[in-house]
């Protein structure tokens, strides 16, 4: 076998390196199906040290910018960006419930931001539904006056949505107090024998 002599190897002509950071990016998440800042939340959730987490990321990172001939932005920007979703994911409370009319204002005031949406009408019902119980739930905790009052402004809201006026409910109120009693004297059923 013949060796060729070096003044007569062919010379490759390398194509320049991509800068785009997209292009990195795109071949960081094929590789390790997420993203450099994903890759870096996971590892800062996860509780690894910050130096095995560089040193981890750069090893990855150089395979990649090397087989896909791009540059990587380094280390310490993609770390930067994970610590802000980190930090953003912290304040961002999630609560997809009903809540009274003034709280988005309220919220506002408070130098928060909200996300709100008005719910068509099958859906309000079932969140009245829900709240109704949700406020049930936290008078049984406290027995407070100011639970009840929120599980009776509830209670009213249920009537008119349901196409019922407060009338309507003290009408059947009263009806049902002058047809089977009220609680009035603490009765308590034990048992009924046939």
């Amino acid at each position: 076998m013949k060796r060729q002599s070096p003044a007569k190897s062919k010379k490759v002509k390398k194509s320049p390196v991509n800068k785009n950071p997209v292009v990195f990016e795109t071949a960081f998440e094929k590789k390790l199906g997420q993203t450099p800042v994903e890759y870096l939340t996971n590892k800062i959730q996860g509780g690894s040290s910050l130096s095995s987490i560089e040193y981890l990321f750069d090893i990855v990172s150089a395979e990649i910018a090397m087989k896909n001939n791009c540059v990587c932005k380094g280390f310490a920007y993609y770390y930067e960006k994970a610590q802000e979703r980190i930090n953003a994911m912290k304040k961002r409370t999630v609560y997809n419930k009903l809540v009274r009319d003034r709280i988005p204002e309220i919220i506002d005031a408070s130098g928060k931001t909200c996300t709100v949406e008005v719910l068509p009408n099958d859906a309000y019902i079932e969140a009245l539904d829900a709240k109704l119980n949700e406020e049930l739930a936290e008078y049984q905790q406290s027995k407070s006056l100011e639970e009840l009052a929120d599980l009776l402004e509830v209670m009213g809201a249920v009537v008119k949505a349901r196409g019922y006026t407060w009338d309507d409910l003290t009408r059947v109120r009263k009806g049902k107090r002058a047809q089977r009693g009220a609680f009035d004297q603490r009765i308590f059923l034990k048992e009924v024998i046939e």
